[in-house]
């Protein structure tokens, strides 16, 4: 079978909510729920649950830890091939939010037996194990179970040295925020979906999806990183909120500089906004000023829930530049979206002005 032919015949997202669907539990939520768990104090594990950090890190050696992570989720385009390396790549990405390098990734997949062809299963395996195969890490494996709709990620191992660890605390008063992929995964998926997104967008809204963080990593480590994390669920400004409250800063954050999908702004003007972008603006309102008018469709995607979204860095404005500049070099659509301010910690301040 074909990944076309896939297409064509199995509708893997009938009946699927968008992603980010109004059902999913919201970070104030999940906070509260994360927070009554009991955890055992253990000196090697370098990372918390407190800051919802994108994975756990483990420290084996005085030169090497362990980074682990688990993400999942229902198909979000028809063709399994390329839901299985959408899926994959954004399961791999929390290894590079971490500094780390995968190593190892065991599949994650619940599946229809009854509703679709054992060969759609097939492919959307497919789809993941070329995007571990383009990472370097191994596939050994994983769990499988039946269920009423198709569900699939990764559960993901890798390795960074113990003192290289970037984690979304850290940032420091001054420093910029450049982030390495334009936002709008929900709201062009919305389109996708809707037949109304152009072959031209269509093909950037896919290659950003399917593209790994390796590379923008790669760039970054050559540079002095105070803290990072990747755009996925919770949206541009939750993600934001959270590396703010970690480093216990407030942000500027500059919304006509923030890098956009191809006709992702005309989709939301025209109502193609997810639930999950509601949401994200519920959950975090109490967080959100916006000091400057931005129009309402510009609002809706800086809350857009982000499917395999880029890195986003904090570093100091002498290294900001040069690092923007090198990741362009690289291919990577990377901008600089504003900066770390003293003030509430975790304060998104919104303005206008991409200067």
């Amino acid at each position: 079978m074909t990944n076309q032919e896939g297409s064509q015949s199995h509708k893997l997202t009938a009946g699927i909510k968008a992603a980010g669907c109004a059902a999913k539990i919201s970070a104030s939520e999940l906070d509260q729920i994360v927070r009554a768990l009991s955890s055992r104090s253990c000196p090697n594990l370098l990372t918390s649950m407190d800051n919802f950090e994108d994975a756990a890190v483990y420290k084996i050696a005085d030169d090497l830890a362990l980074v682990q992570t688990v993400d999942f989720f229902p198909p979000v385009v028809d063709d399994p091939f390329v839901f299985g390396r959408i899926a994959a790549v954004n399961a791999l990405s929390d290894v590079y939010a971490m500094g780390g390098r995968p190593v190892l990734a065991l599949n994650v997949f619940c599946f229809p037996t009854c509703d679709y062809p054992l060969a759609v299963a097939a492919e959307i395996l497919k789809g993941g194990a070329d995007a571990i195969a383009e990472a370097g890490a191994v596939l050994a494996g994983g769990h499988s179970i039946q269920g009423p709709e198709p569900v699939y990620g990764l559960a993901v191992t890798g390795f960074v040295h113990p003192d290289r660890i970037l984690t979304n605390g850290g940032a420091r008063d001054g420093d910029l925020l450049v982030l390495c992929k334009p936002i709008g995964t929900g709201v062009a998926l919305l389109g996708y979906k809707g037949g109304v997104l152009s072959e031209p967008a269509r093909k950037a809204l896919l290659d950003n999806l399917t593209s790994l963080n390796a590379s923008a990593l790669t760039v970054a480590l050559d540079r002095t990183i105070h803290a990072a994390t990747d755009v996925t669920g919770f949206g541009l400004v939750g993600h934001l909120h959270e590396m703010a409250s970690a480093s216990n800063l407030a942000i500027l954050l500059r919304a006509h500089a923030v890098p956009l999908l191809p006709e992702a702004h005309g989709l939301a003007e025209q109502g193609f906004v997810p639930a999950g972008a509601y949401a994200n603006r519920k959950a975090y309102e109490t967080w959100v000023s916006f000091i400057e008018e931005v129009d309402t469709a510009l609002a809706d995607l800086l809350f857009d829930p982000q499917t395999a979204g880029g890195l986003l860095f904090a570093t100091a404005p002498s290294e900001a530049r040069t690092l923007l500049e090198d990741l362009r070099r690289s291919g990577i659509h990377a901008s600089i979206i504003g900066e770390f301010k003293q003030g509430k910690p975790g304060l998104v301040e919104v303005t206008a002005h991409d200067k």
